[in-house]
């Protein structure tokens, strides 16, 4: 069951629009305000988050940056009673994935909240080829960047990260320490193999011990309990 976040103040609205998704086969949670919403993500996860512009205790499109900087991947529809083009294209561009204006029609609403959905499963299914999860924390290797699992950036260094990717890349391989050495610093590189071990002792310290499991005798390999997206 697909779930959504209703953040509004305006408690006739709330029970309408809870009311009809629950009527789709959606599940839903309410927040009043920001705070309530903020108290609800520490907890659980939203495919959609229905998102007021003015709320009690502060602006919806505010608290959007902020979840779009927490790296939230809920979708979040901006909800407002303002039709001007500029909320419009503020909202857009600081990352909502669509915009509903007071009052809609019901059917809108649904047919809006199925699209962006259907939107993010395409996104997910082309993106998952180049996503890493391990114990709930995420590691896009396209980019270049990883989070943990309360949305909170974990830093790498270059060589951490390609290290990282090149095992995630080659899951079932065993790679001795000189093979690492030539993949990741290159051939003409006459460090010693103690810096292949400084490294992944970095990576599991700041993913997790199992995250790349010791071979005696031979080298390092993913670790078994690894996932790709």
């Amino acid at each position: 069951m697909k779930t959504v976040l209703v953040v509004e103040d305006e408690e006739d609205m709330i029970e309408i629009v809870s009311y009809v998704l629950k009527n789709n086969a959606f599940g839903v949670k309410a927040a009043r305000d920001l705070s309530q919403m903020w108290n609800i993500l520490s907890k659980d996860f939203f495919d959609v988050i229905l998102l007021d512009v003015g709320l009690p205790d502060g602006s919806g499109v505010d608290a959007l940056k902020v979840l779009k900087e927490k790296g939230v991947n809920s979708a979040v529809i901006m909800v407002t009673a303002r039709r001007t083009d500029m909320d419009k294209i503020l909202g857009l561009e600081l990352g909502a994935d669509d915009y509903i204006t007071k009052p809609f029609n019901n059917y809108e609403l649904i047919a809006r909240i199925k699209a962006v959905l259907r939107r993010m499963n395409v996104s997910d299914e082309n993106a998952g080829k180049n996503v890493f999860k391990f114990d709930n924390k995420v590691i896009n290797m396209e980019s270049y960047t990883a989070t943990d699992e309360f949305g909170n950036r974990i830093d790498f260094t270059g060589k951490e990260f390609n290290l990282l990717k090149l095992f995630i890349k080659h899951p079932n391989k065993v790679f001795t320490r000189e093979e690492i050495l030539d993949k990741i610093w290159g051939e003409d590189f006459f460090g010693e193999f103690r810096t292949v071990d400084v490294h992944i002792s970095k990576i599991r310290k700041k993913l997790s011990d199992e995250v790349i499991k010791t071979v005696r005798g031979v080298g390092y390999k993913l670790g078994e309990k690894s996932n790709d997206g």
